[in-house]
């Protein structure tokens, strides 16, 4: 008769095997249910270091961006500058050519001749002494202009011209010096001086 083995023998066999495959399948559900998340966990962290460069770069083209555009300004202010620059060289070589030719031209005319001690301003002009003809004094009154003449501030043409007046105009005369006569203007024009040839008398005034 073969020995046969005792049935609680097999038992023990049997849930040793069930055991063993039991943890088997734990750990092989574990490490599955385990193994996305690791991927997962390590994609994520992978996206966020992409995104953080990212945000890095974009941050850096700003900053290349906004110096391009502050070396364009002053590039653009250099060049104004050297156009300026440009401008006061060349009117600084145009003053210097006209100083070079005034000095030629001096040399070649000459030292310039001793002012003349006896010149005297137009202001201080002496009164003329008046022409045998006209010893008399003028009679005041009204005259006529008979032909178109300056009026002079001084009894003298060397003095300042106030005004002028045409042929035909009435002036009254308040006095004479030699061959001026004095004349004064009713339409506000300035008083002065004009030849005895150029006016004509008319009448007395009251």
């Amino acid at each position: 008769m073969e020995e046969k083995i005792p049935r609680h023998y097999l038992y023990i066999v049997v849930f040793l095997l069930l055991a063993v495959g039991a943890i088997l399948a734990w750990n092989y559900t574990a490490g599955k249910k385990a193994e996305p998340g690791g991927v997962a966990g390590a994609l994520e962290g992978k996206n966020s270091e992409l995104e953080e460069r990212e945000r890095q770069i974009q941050a850096l083209d700003e900053q290349v961006a906004q110096l391009r555009k502050e070396l364009d300004a002053s590039s653009r202010k250099a060049a104004e500058l050297q156009d300026r620059l440009d401008d006061t060289r060349r009117a600084l070589s145009s003053t210097e050519q006209k100083l070079r030719s005034a000095v030629r031209q001096a040399e070649r005319s000459g030292p310039p001749a001793a002012p003349q001690p006896q010149e005297k301003s137009a202001s201080s002009v002496p009164e003329p002494a008046p022409a045998s003809g006209w010893k008399r004094p003028a009679e005041p009154g009204a005259y006529e202009v008979i032909r178109s003449t300056s009026v002079f501030a001084q009894p003298s043409e060397a003095s300042r011209k106030v005004s002028a007046v045409k042929r035909g105009t009435r002036v009254t005369v308040v006095g004479s010096s030699g061959e001026w006569l004095e004349v004064r203007s009713k339409h506000g024009n300035p008083p002065g001086f004009i030849r005895r040839d150029d006016a004509m008398f008319l009448e007395r005034t009251q």
